[in-house]
């Protein structure tokens, strides 16, 4: 009798998982071959999501709807089988692409990954907390700062979320409307990429 083990893979799988790795491993094999993880320096995007270095502000949209990330401490614990990420979020109540001081919101996160515990501990769900908060969403995360286009509950796909890396350090940069900003969502035809983080656009 042949067993049928279900498992519905997400951004985060911690015993398999690396920097968003998992979800292209299981949903593009040809993804395996050739993979490089991004220096600390660059931004890697994936057809899954977005790997961001420490310090640099995130853009995340869907419906007109706005908020920033930034992540500020990657590290990890008894012997690197937990994981662990400190971040901002940066949101206005009604979700304006506004971020100046007045009515900001600037809320502090932490992000986790445990090992699971137990032999017949179900593989679908990631112990710890493996999201981002931005507003009402909660996007799977992975180690270290990979924030994937959908959220932990979903299944990989598309759901209108849209995610620009961006060069600034500080929210009093930010302008989304900046002709500079390039927006991704899910795309399982995209290649993955590494991008030095000055050379993210061009300021000329």
């Amino acid at each position: 009798m042949k067993i049928i083990i279900p498992l519905i893979m997400f951004c985060a799988i911690s015993s398999i998982s690396t920097n968003g790795y998992a979800a292209d491993m299981a949903l593009n094999p040809e993804t395996i071959a050739g993979y490089a993880p991004p220096g600390p320096n660059e931004v890697q995007i994936a057809f899954s999501g977005v790997d961001m270095p420490l310090g640099r502000i995130l853009l995340i949209r869907k419906n007109s709807k706005y908020c920033a990330v930034k992540f500020t401490r990657f590290w990890t614990e008894k012997d690197g089988k937990e994981k662990f990420a400190t971040y901002e979020v940066y949101y206005k109540e009604d979700g304006i692409g506004d971020f100046s001081n007045k009515n900001l919101k600037v809320i502090k996160e932490k992000a986790s990954l445990l090992p699971p515990r137990g032999p017949f501990y179900p593989l679908k769900w990631q112990p710890g907390n493996p999201e981002i908060k931005c507003r009402s969403l909660r996007l799977a995360w992975d180690y270290k700062g990979f924030v994937c286009f959908f959220e932990r509950r979903d299944s990989p796909g598309e759901y209108g979320i849209e995610l620009a890396p961006t060069k600034w350090a500080d929210i009093s940069q930010v302008n989304v409307l900046d002709t500079r900003l390039k927006w991704y969502r899910y795309d399982t035809k995209r290649k993955r990429m590494n991008i030095p983080i000055d050379q993210l656009w061009d300021d000329k």
